[in-house]
């Protein structure tokens, strides 16, 4: 099976918040992350077709300063991975708070400069 990726993804981990219906907060961590989504390594699964909202922080490369990301997303996959010992769970963006997205694809673009020399030519 071939799989077909609309961007590059790029291995990083860093841990992100999947806000709870109750008000509560999950903590789980990035696999890998792209221009259209990511993944997520958790302890929980999800249902294909939830929609989470989420939150991060990432660095705005045009402030030099670590912003707190807010976004929804609707899983798209939800697999048991026994090396990891947790779901992998693949996401797509749906939107994002404010320049949320901005600020997101200029990290993204930064992280494939620093390791790979190429740039998305976004935002």
């Amino acid at each position: 099976m071939q799989e077909r990726r609309a961007s590059p993804r790029v291995k990083i981990r860093f841990k992100v918040g999947v806000m709870l219906s109750g008000g509560g907060v999950h903590y789980v961590w990035t696999y890998d992350i792209s221009l259209g989504g990511m993944q997520l390594l958790s302890e929980y699964s999800a249902d294909v077709g939830d929609v989470l909202r989420i939150f991060f922080s990432a660095l705005d490369t045009e402030t030099d300063e670590y912003v707190r990301v807010m976004a929804r997303v609707r899983v798209v996959r939800s697999v048991y991975d026994g090396s990891e010992q947790c779901f992998r769970i693949g996401v797509e963006f749906v939107d994002f708070d404010g320049d949320g997205r901005t600020v997101y694809n200029r990290y993204l673009d930064s992280r494939l400069y620093s390791r790979y020399g190429q740039r998305l030519g976004v935002g």
